[in-house]
């Protein structure tokens, strides 16, 4: 996926989030903190699963988002996911050994 791609499907996950947690006090302190946020790698398709699953055990929302399918990959490729808002403490209990992008 190229670069531009990635950031369209990271955008498309953090309005994901920011929308499914509007009214929330995490959704509040997010707002309130400069709405933060940190873009990790993860290796493949199935680590992308093992992460999404992990923050949903650890009781953290979770937005997943699956490509449409109209440039670079075919749809239902699930791309990215976004976890939070969330305390960043219990998000970095799930994420703390990924990579930056």
């Amino acid at each position: 996926m190229s670069a531009g791609k990635a950031a369209a499907q990271a955008a498309h996950a953090a309005v994901a989030a920011a929308l499914s947690a509007q009214g929330t006090a995490a959704f509040r302190a997010w707002l309130d903190d400069g709405q933060p946020k940190v873009v990790l790698r993860v290796a493949t398709a199935e680590a992308l699963d093992d992460v999404a699953a992990a923050a949903e055990r650890h009781g953290l929302p979770v937005q997943t988002i699956a490509d449409a399918g109209r440039t670079q990959l075919d749809a239902g490729t699930m791309t990215c996911c976004a976890i939070g808002p969330a305390d960043t403490g219990e998000i970095d209990v799930v994420t703390g050994e990924l990579p930056l992008y």
